[in-house]
């Protein structure tokens, strides 16, 4: 009867585990759904402080009458007038400030408007009147796709629709000077009696070029080397030192429970429990701390090896192999801290954390301000963005410490301070009131209902 009764609870009991298992990995995939596909497939309807800058060299003219003329100045209130300031940071820079933005990912590019704008705007009317040769004005928009791939699309978009504007705005005007200009020039040559109107039209040619007088060249400030990806190199090494710290984490901390007697070994049928080690908790997260470091320097050491043998240029190896061994140690050190802390718990934690909201909140392959205000605010604190930046500065911006491996350094220093402070302290606890990691004693009823069995 106690053998049956026994297989009978045993029976009753497995639906029990099928809740828990599906709600878990429902949850997870939902949430990874919502932020993979929520943050990537309506960009523009996302955009919040998006950093471009205008950038008025125009000197203006003084006309053969005495009038000043600064069409620079018009046009650049009218880009500021005709951007929405919720979607875009619209900075009124000199060109020095924009290129040094520019070169440390501050800025997603940079509408210049020339020196000789006015000049050769005025140039043009008049010459539509002389016949004399002139050229168009060039408007140079400085795209950045080292700081992010998409961005390059959205300062497209928005200097062609702006720009647009402002052409025709202009050349209407300079259609109107024009017009006037023929009309009077015509009056004073005509004989009395005679008809302007036909002196008065602007030929089709001039009508054409003066529709859209300014010639728009839009051009990357920096061209995406070959052998990275066409710029998304630096995010997927910053996602690989993300996964050496975390995958590596859960290797080595499995490997080393089941050595130390904590957790069963199995190797295909093979199912092994070691004896007992003793071990306290807090000695046990020691020593994998000590493990992952070690790998760390390794893991990072075989990446740049790797990354040199497929040619891709890393001009700071030295600067490349620290962040990585310091960025690949803070996720290990934070990893095995939650799971020191919350057991099998922190194995879903740290899912969340390190994977499923870290990678739609990189920045990497779409700008953060092209992304959900969700995925923005992780983006201040998820693990992954703040490496990438400093990747990306390894990789593209000079290693430059504004640039963003500053902020890589500092937030990978506070994880480990972090991580440390909150392992040894909550293990050590754990120690002091007993709660040990060893196995119950089996109750003497199995044995009795083996026996029987």
């Amino acid at each position: 009867m106690m053998t049956n009764s026994t297989g009978l609870a045993g029976r009753k009991a497995t639906p029990r585990l099928w809740p828990a298992p599906a709600v878990i990995v429902s949850v997870v995939m939902a949430v990874l759904a919502a932020l993979y596909l929520g943050g990537t497939v309506n960009p523009a309807d996302h955009l919040s402080g998006f950093p471009v800058a205008i950038v008025d060299a125009d000197t203006g003219v003084t006309t053969a009458h005495g009038q000043r003329v600064d069409i620079g100045e018009q046009i650049a209130g009218s880009l500021r007038e005709g951007v929405d300031h919720d979607k875009f940071d619209l900075r009124s820079l000199s060109l020095a400030e924009a290129k040094h933005e520019l070169g440390r990912a501050e800025l997603y590019g940079a509408i210049v408007l020339p020196p000789d704008l006015s000049r050769k705007l005025t140039s043009l009317a008049s010459g539509a009147v002389t016949g004399a040769t002139v050229q168009r004005p060039q408007i140079t928009v400085y795209t950045n796709p080292l700081a992010n791939t998409s961005s390059a699309s959205v300062v497209n978009t928005l200097a062609t629709k702006a720009l647009t504007r402002a052409n025709a705005a202009v050349g209407k005007q300079l259609l109107a000077q024009v017009t006037s200009a023929r009309a009077e020039t015509a009056a004073a040559q005509a004989r009395p009696g005679a008809a302007p109107a036909q002196a008065r039209a602007v030929p089709g040619t001039a009508r054409l070029v003066l529709s859209t007088p300014m010639d728009v060249r839009v051009t990357p400030f920096e061209r995406v080397p070959d052998g990275t990806g066409n710029g998304l190199s630096a995010f997927y090494y910053a996602l690989l030192l993300v996964l050496a710290g975390f995958t590596g984490s859960l290797i080595v901390s499995n490997l080393v429970d089941s050595r130390l007697g904590f957790t069963p070994q199995e190797l295909g049928p093979v199912y092994r429990m070691e004896r007992h080690s003793g071990r306290s908790r807090l000695a046990t997260l020691v020593l994998k701390w000590g493990i992952m470091t070690g790998v760390a320097a390794v893991v990072s050491t075989i990446y740049l090896a790797i990354a040199d043998g497929l040619g891709m240029p890393v001009d700071h190896p030295w600067q490349l192999w620290a962040l990585g061994v310091l960025a690949i140690t803070a996720v290990a050190v934070v990893v095995q801290a939650v799971l020191a802390l919350l057991g099998s718990l922190g194995l879903v934690v740290n899912l969340f954390l390190f994977i499923v909201l870290s990678v739609p909140s990189a920045g990497g392959a779409a700008p953060l301000e092209a992304t959900p205000s969700a995925v923005r605010f992780l983006g201040t604190f998820e693990p992954l963005h703040q490496i990438y930046v400093g990747v990306r500065s390894v990789l593209y911006f000079g290693a430059v410490w504004d640039a963003g491996l500053g902020r890589a350094v500092t937030a990978a220093a506070a994880a480990l301070v972090l991580g440390l402070g909150a392992g040894a302290l909550g293990t050590l606890a754990y120690d002091r009131k007993g709660l040990v990691r060893r196995h119950a004693a089996p109750s003497a009823e199995v044995p009795a209902a083996a026996g029987a069995a």
